[in-house]
């Protein structure tokens, strides 16, 4: 019995041994996992969130300045229209013919 003991013991050790080499191993794979991304990221040239917010908020700006520019277009049309449109005609009076004098 005192065999199976040891022999238990040393597995044990063994084996706790080969996890905790295990997680040191983990731990360096994922640096170095994390080291490559972020030379693949950099090397992209992406924009950071507060580039991107800036030019969102310009575009946004844009667009409801080409939105309010539109709708002062459309009102100077009409505008035009009216003002350029032919008079109407207005009521035609009668044309009575003038009384002849008489001559007294």
């Amino acid at each position: 019995m005192q065999i199976n003991n040891r022999i238990l013991d040393d597995i044990t050790r063994v084996t706790n041994s080969a996890l905790g080499t295990m997680t040191g191993v983990k731990g360096e794979v994922d640096a170095m996992v994390r080291q490559q991304f972020e030379k693949i990221l950099i090397g992209m040239d992406l924009v950071t969130r507060e580039e991107f917010d800036v030019v969102h908020d310009v575009a946004v700006r844009a667009a409801e300045r080409i939105d309010a520019l539109e709708a002062k277009i459309t009102d100077l049309e009409k505008r035009l229209e009216t003002a350029n449109a032919p008079a109407k005609p207005a009521a035609k009076q009668s044309r009575a013919k003038p009384a002849a004098k008489k001559d007294a």
